[in-house]
């Protein structure tokens, strides 16, 4: 064997083990990041029912690797419409948070909340075919959901034999006689509101002229019901200064204000 040809064989086999070895060689995987890692935090929620509506997570990741594809992938009991996308790098002395948007719709007001939670999904790590891994971190989130009803018809009248006469943001009279509000309520919701579910507040802003008081709505409402045609009276006092206060009507679910209006009353000498 003459020595070009011994070089020529030692050559082709370093050749030969260099391809072997690349065909060899696997992915190296890694470790994706932790859900433990990764904090999602939001305010809680008050929606009317059926209704769309913005909301803002704050996402944090406190691992030294970062997280892509970051987006809102579901939300007891809520559909989720749309969600934002965004990256979040790794921490270097301290975690790294930004804010993301999504946009929910609600269901109906009598769904049980009280599993209610948000989910956020990312991917990180990197599997056996070099594939990013897809995890996902589920936080508990306060919600109410409320009946899609208003105020309607809301003003003074004479006195409440004229409840179904026209009625005025503004009114008028002397200390020591009542004032008397007409009201009643349209349930523009999809949903069946039982008896004594809701109940409307006389807030009066200055307690020096009257009191507040309220009034429980006692008739059950459909799809696009009303409440009867209802009236209260608020007694000014013997002593009321004069000039005017603001009245807030508010109607209520439980603590939660559905619908609000404001009344001026004026007490004249």
């Amino acid at each position: 064997m003459t020595e070009l040809v011994r070089k020529i064989i030692i050559a082709m086999s370093i050749l030969a083990m260099v391809l072997v070895s690349g065909c060899t060689d696997t992915v190296q995987s890694a470790d994706p990041v932790s859900p433990d890692n990764v904090f999602v935090s939001t305010n809680p929620v008050v929606i009317k029912e059926f209704q769309e509506q913005d909301i803002t997570l704050t996402v944090t990741n406190n691992d030294t690797q970062a997280i892509e594809s970051v987006t809102v992938s579901g939300f007891i009991p809520f559909t989720v419409t749309g969600t934002g996308s965004l990256n979040i790098a790794g921490k270097e002395t301290t975690a790294q948070s930004s804010v993301l948007n999504a946009k929910i719709t609600a269901p109906a007001f009598n769904t049980d909340v009280n599993d209610s939670a948000v989910t956020v999904s990312y991917l990180s790590g990197m599997d056996e075919e070099g594939k990013q891994i897809t995890k996902t971190k589920s936080v508990p989130v306060d919600v109410i959901i409320t009946p899609d009803v208003q105020l309607q018809f809301l003003g003074f009248v004479e006195n409440m034999s004229s409840l179904r006469t026209a009625s005025s943001e503004t009114w008028e009279l002397k200390k020591g006689t009542n004032a008397t509000i007409s009201f009643s309520v349209k349930n523009h919701g999809q949903s069946t509101i039982p008896v004594g579910l809701l109940t409307v507040e006389f807030d009066v802003d200055n307690e020096l002229i009257a009191n507040d008081t309220s009034m429980e709505i006692n008739e059950a409402m459909a799809r696009s019901g009303t409440s009867y045609t209802k009236g209260i009276q608020i007694p000014v006092k013997d002593d009321a200064p004069n000039g005017e206060t603001d009245v807030y009507v508010k109607l209520m679910y439980g603590d939660n204000v559905v619908d609000e209006q404001t009344l001026i009353l004026t007490v004249k000498l």
